[in-house]
């Protein structure tokens, strides 16, 4: 951190982090999930004047990696339309070694963690063909898969 961060219990299980620096929260926001003793800590920007009984900590940003998408269907509208089945999209990782992706495509979603997590989407092409992927999520704690 550049400068001190606070922290402010304000109810039973919800605390406020106050940051000296407006990068550092920036920072720290996008780099979540964070995790304290592989229990998921949910952080949310704080909004003024908004009441705590209407943030929604059951919501959380996860990078995802979606396999067994074939070579040719691995684009910008595939990714889109496969991480808006999952839940929210809210970034795409074009990074890989070449430029492109190979072996699998990572994206940014939302996540609905009082959920069960899915394993697969199922994605049906133009010509009625329906194909199944693979979900891996990244820095997952212990879940229910359902």
């Amino acid at each position: 951190m550049k400068e001190e961060v606070n922290f402010v219990a304000m109810k039973e299980g919800i605390i406020l982090v106050k940051f000296g620096n407006v990068e550092d929260r920036k920072r720290i926001l996008n780099l979540s999930p964070w995790f304290f003793d592989q229990c998921l800590f949910a952080m949310l920007p704080y909004v003024k004047d908004k009441e705590i009984e209407s943030y929604t900590f059951n919501l959380s940003p996860f990078w995802v990696r979606i396999f067994n998408i074939p070579f040719e269907c691995m684009d910008r509208s595939v990714a889109m339309d496969v991480g808006c089945a999952i839940r929210e999209l809210i970034a795409i990782n074009w990074r890989d070694r070449d430029g492109g992706w190979t072996e699998y495509i990572q994206l940014r979603v939302i996540i609905d963690i009082s959920e069960p997590l899915r394993r697969v989407v199922h994605f049906v092409n133009g010509e009625g063909v329906t194909t199944v992927y693979a979900i891996k999520y990244e820095r997952l704690p212990t879940f229910c898969y359902n």
